[in-house]
């Protein structure tokens, strides 16, 4: 008998889950397949520190969207200006899960871009250089992905926890506040990159 209200109740849900599913994986589909960056741009009149936004199209992008759909964007680096070219410092889940400095082309791959966008401090720019140099030792110093998004370790790092801990090095408290993230990777307050487009410190120039 209780076997059978077992086998009764799964039947009555079943059409509800693959419901939830369906709903999940189009809306899955609809995210990742937004469409791909076509016009040229001109990062000639880049400065050091400044925030580069992209709306990536992986399932840790979608993850970000769905904690905060309020956003246009799901992963932040910071620039460096190496030899009059721009290069982003950013920390991302990848094969060897350390921080990467690429360039900006290679970040805006239309592979994992659908949109993007850059903003300004009105931080004086020797304190960005500050920045910079600090967002570039965990660069060099192999710092990795956080994958736990904990904001309490120093040498793990997600990707706005980086350029949060940056700032606050050199001495600028940003007052960013963190969001409950409760979606698969377990409950945590975690910085989402809106928290940098909303600020009051930051403006959009691209």
């Amino acid at each position: 008998m209780i076997k059978n209200a077992i086998i009764l109740v799964q039947l009555l849900f079943l059409p509800i889950i693959i419901t939830i599913f369906f709903l999940t994986a189009l809306c899955f589909i609809n995210f990742s397949c937004k469409n791909k960056i076509t016009s040229a741009n001109n990062f000639t009149n880049l400065n050091n520190g400044d925030l580069i936004f992209r709306c990536g199209r992986s399932t840790n992008s979608f993850a970000v969207y769905l904690a905060d759909k309020n956003t246009e964007f799901t992963h932040v680096g910071i620039i460096c200006i190496e030899n009059k070219a721009p290069y982003v410092i950013h920390s991302v889940p990848s094969k060897t899960n350390l921080i990467q400095k690429e360039t900006i082309t290679s970040f805006l791959n239309s592979n994992n871009t659908s949109k993007f966008a850059i903003y300004r401090s009105s931080f004086k720019q020797v304190k960005l250089d500050e920045v910079v140099i600090v967002a570039n030792s965990y660069y060099i110093n192999k710092y990795e992905f956080d994958s736990k998004y904990d904001l309490t370790t120093n040498t793990k790092l997600y990707c706005t926890e980086m350029i949060l801990k940056a700032f606050k090095t050199v001495g600028i408290h940003l007052k960013l506040k963190p969001k409950e993230f409760n979606y698969i990777i377990g409950n945590q307050q975690i910085i989402l990159p809106s928290e940098f487009t909303k600020s009051p410190f930051f403006y959009k120039i691209i």
